[in-house]
């Protein structure tokens, strides 16, 4: 027989089929006599038992197939779009799973590919019939047949082994084997799926899950099922961490409490999902591994919060706002909704003054407090823990204020520590939370700075989420490290992370709606963030004010958000490794003042032209795009940047000639503009230029080292007092001399081709000064003289050779008066010189 024919005997269930209720094969044998007649009305999405199991006279008399990969569909058609110019995307948002409405819509002459949507697009394949999932890529366990017919000694088959053991079976798969052998040998569950097999598995179901439960209405057995997948997914990629479930009974009932339910892996695998798919179970998940223990007290069916109530408010919220859905609590198996836990009376702790002075005394201990700059009042017996330096406290005397910035706190962020007595013996209790003593303690606390200290290791951010009143927070300049997470506390509008080692950004959580409302300002500069940009600043608040991530190694392209944000006036990615185009900023340039991007490193810049709506913005003030790969030009529109005062585009690939709209920058000559640099295919090495004169007015214009060509605007010449740098161009390969009055100096500071002989020549500065000093604008006819662009040759009375070097000058009887300027003395091939019939006083040669 060869290698791929397989044997007729042996009849197999459908692998992973389930009824309606959830319910596979192994069920039907225990609970049904032979065929499973009338059991046609709890048919799954795959069809009846009766079709499927072959205990009920379905299933498949062959080994079960391995599945077509010509039937799946792995990813769209790459460039195809419809006569509309409509993609595969469109199509997910418009129209239903399996585009009954629009599927048969041709290909656009201009497609790559041609055909239907039907042919092109995953979403369009799908089957809707009979609530049937999507036809999705299986991973390899998932095309895996359990043993028909095997049981274990106890007569369990492999069903119980999903219910009651992890995936792989690590617990109890070797155990209990029977006459085919153990559950590791016969059971796909327990024949060690990894992390990876059971989170594509997952992806697959709840991606295009979502959108045939928002368009076809519900699929209880399909979402079950897929809830379930994700569970094992989950429990496969994150330490499984032990919870335990106690359980009392008391006078007025039962009391059920979880212990150790907190695990952040999970939490961020099941919030992704609860966002991203909309999955309701999902939700109630992530609520339970992002915010911790929690207790249920049966006699009024109520919840305590043990760990984190806020989180649990903020899940809450979302869940009813957004999904229209109550939590349900998942570790107990209790059929209950989760009560609300926002109202301040569901938090089962309060502060008291004795909790907040034995707060700040953990603080103290933990952060080598007999060694800080200023201790005063510190663990005095006789001083109130308000009047201790760093301390503001409210009427009630509980913190609200800590700020002890620069005062050589060392150690681990002290969120909790265990409190140590007067003997240095930590004090133990058996409630948790009066266990632990921190800055996770102090419940009415609104501003922390501990910035410039060396505070090290990595901070728990779940207890400091209870800090409902936390506006402030500051812990720049310190060693810190691990995960970086802006979402601090829900009222945080200050957050500022920057010059530490954090290494990751935790992403902006929908979830945690009140923080996603209120954060203005957040700093992870100069951290060590490798991360993926679309990672960080996918959901990032709408009214975000300032987001500052230089220094980093952030990469990847920006995500479309950044074109949404209304607020923000103030974007610094500069110095990580980002690259593609620069996104529009629609949104936000109606308010944004500082945007820099510049020095992209590791090969990895920005490419493409500079968005045009850059050039409208009406309250730009300073731009830094330098050290990219930027191509275009800088057009005309240039002009309307009224309040610039910094504009960088310096090491790019930008060309063409300059707008004269350049003189227009900051007002049009107003005292607004600052500095001005644009550096392009030149390498060098940036100073810190970016500080406001007390003028405003421009003080630096440098367009050196680049390809540009054409004339130079006259309007350059008349930004005053600024120093103008355009050395390194391709203006002498025109035919047209610079301005005169940029030459000239007259109202720049500095000129850098003053002397260049083509742009400048010598003669024409010298017959400027004769003009000046001979009162040029009395003359009786003094025709293009002192013009821009016109060449000295052409003017009134000036006579040149072919080399253009001036050989006359007559100017007879034509209202000269003054002095002679010395400068005549520099028209060294002058033959013939004629000023009679003028009224020149003092000659100077």
């Amino acid at each position: 027989m060869k290698s791929d024919e397989r044997a007729v005997s042996t009849c197999l269930d459908t692998p992973n089929w389930r009824d309606k209720d959830g319910y596979g094969c192994d069920h039907y044998e225990d609970f049904y006599e032979a065929g499973c007649s009338g059991t046609e009305k709890w048919a799954g999405n795959l069809g009846p038992a009766a079709e499927n199991c072959c205990y009920c006279g379905g299933g498949s008399h062959d080994m079960f197939p391995a599945i077509s990969t010509s039937s799946i569909c792995n990813e769209d058609t790459e460039g195809w779009f419809d006569q509309d110019g409509y993609d595969c995307v469109w199509y997910k948002v418009m129209d239903g799973p399996g585009c009954p409405n629009y599927g048969n819509q041709t290909a656009h002459n201009s497609s790559i590919a041609e055909g239907t949507a039907n042919q092109n697009c995953c979403y369009c394949q799908i089957d809707v019939t009979n609530d049937v999932s999507p036809t999705v890529a299986p991973s390899s366990f998932e095309m895996c047949a359990d043993t028909p017919g095997w049981r274990d000694t106890d007569g369990d088959g492999c069903e119980w082994y999903q219910e009651f053991d992890d995936p792989g079976c690590p617990l109890e798969g070797n155990n209990y084997a029977g006459e085919m052998g153990s559950a590791a040998e016969n059971c796909c569950y327990c024949k060690d799926p990894t992390c990876e097999d059971w989170s594509t598995t997952c992806q697959n179901y709840t991606t295009p899950l979502s959108w045939l439960t928002l368009s076809y209405g519900e699929a209880p057995a399909l979402k079950a099922h897929a809830i379930s997948v994700c569970n094992k997914a989950a429990s496969s990629c994150c330490e499984a961490d032990h919870v335990e479930i106690v359980r009392n009974t008391q006078l007025q009932g039962r009391t059920e409490e979880t212990v150790g339910l907190y695990n952040e892996c999970k939490c961020d695998f099941w919030s992704s999902l609860c966002e991203d798919s909309r999955q309701i179970g999902a939700c109630d998940y992530a609520a339970e591994y992002c915010c911790g223990d929690y207790r249920y007290f049966e006699g009024d069916a109520t919840f305590i919060y043990l760990n984190s109530p806020q989180c649990y408010c903020d899940f809450y919220n979302y869940a009813e706002n957004e999904l229209g859905y109550s939590l349900k609590p998942r570790a107990l198996n209790i059929n209950e909704e989760f009560t609300n836990p926002c109202g301040p009376f569901k938090i089962h702790w309060s502060s008291t003054y004795s909790d907040e002075r034995d707060s700040l005394e953990a603080i103290y201990n933990a952060t080598n407090g007999h060694n800080w700059t200023n201790n005063d009042g510190w663990r005095n017996e006789t001083l109130g823990h308000c009047q201790w330096y760093g301390i503001s406290c409210n009427a009630d005397s509980l913190v609200t204020d800590i700020d002890l910035r620069d005062n050589n706190l060392a150690g681990q962020f002290p969120v909790y520590t265990r409190y140590v007595n007067s003997n240095g013996n930590p004090v133990l209790v058996n409630e948790w939370q009066q266990s632990k003593y921190g800055l996770a303690n102090l419940y009415k606390l609104q501003t922390l700075n501990l910035a410039e200290n060396k505070l090290t290791g990595m901070i728990e951010y779940r207890p400091l989420y209870n800090l409902r009143h936390l506006s402030y927070w500051d812990v720049a300049g310190n060693q810190l490290s691990g995960v970086l997470d802006a979402q601090v506390a829900p009222s945080l509008k200050y957050a500022d992370f920057s010059n530490n080692g954090f290494t990751s950004m935790r992403r902006f959580v929908q979830y945690k709606v009140s923080s996603l409302q209120s954060l203005r300002f957040c700093d992870s500069s100069n951290n060590a963030i490798q991360q993926d940009a679309a990672e960080i600043l996918e959901n990032i608040p709408l009214d975000i004010e300032q987001f500052l991530a230089s220094n980093n190694q952030i990469y990847g392209k920006l995500p479309a958000s950044l074109d949404n944000l209304p607020k923000l006036r103030q974007l610094n990615i500069s110095s990580n490794a980002l690259s593609g185009d620069l996104p529009g900023f629609m949104e936000s340039f109606a308010t944004l003042q500082e945007l820099d991007v510049s020095n992209q490193k590791n090969d990895a810049d920005f490419t493409g032209p500079i968005p045009d709506n850059v050039w409208r913005s009406l309250s730009l003030q300073m731009l830094n795009l330098a050290d990219n790969r930027l191509t275009g030009t800088v057009p005309f529109l240039v002009g309307n940047l009224a309040v610039l005062e910094v504009f960088d585009v310096s090491n790019n690939f930008l060309d063409s000639s300059l707008p004269s709209e350049l003189g227009m920058i900051g007002g049009g000559g107003e005292e607004t503009l600052s500095y001005f640099y644009l550096y392009i295919m030149k390498d060098n090495v940036l100073t810190l230029f970016f500080r406001r004169e007390s003028t405003g007015s421009l003080k630096h214009l440098d367009l050196s080292s680049n390809a540009f060509t054409g004339t130079i605007p006259f309007q350059v010449g008349q930004l005053q007092g600024a120093s103008v740098f355009l050395k390194d161009n391709r203006f002498q390969n025109t035919s047209t001399t610079a301005p005169l009055n940029l030459c000239l100096e007259r109202e720049v500071n500095e000129f850098d081709l003053a002397d260049d002989a083509t742009l400048c020549p010598p003669e024409r500065n010298a017959l400027s000064d004769i003009y000046d000093s001979a009162k040029g604008a009395e003359w009786t006819n003094g025709s293009l003289w002192l013009d821009d662009y016109a060449s000295y040759c052409d003017w009134k009375g000036v006579t040149c050779d072919d080399m253009n070097h001036v050989v006359k000058l007559n100017l007879t009887n034509n209202g000269l008066s003054g002095q002679l300027s010395e400068s005549i003395g520099n028209l060294t091939f002058v033959k013939e010189l004629d000023l009679s019939d003028n009224d020149i006083k003092v000659i100077t040669i």
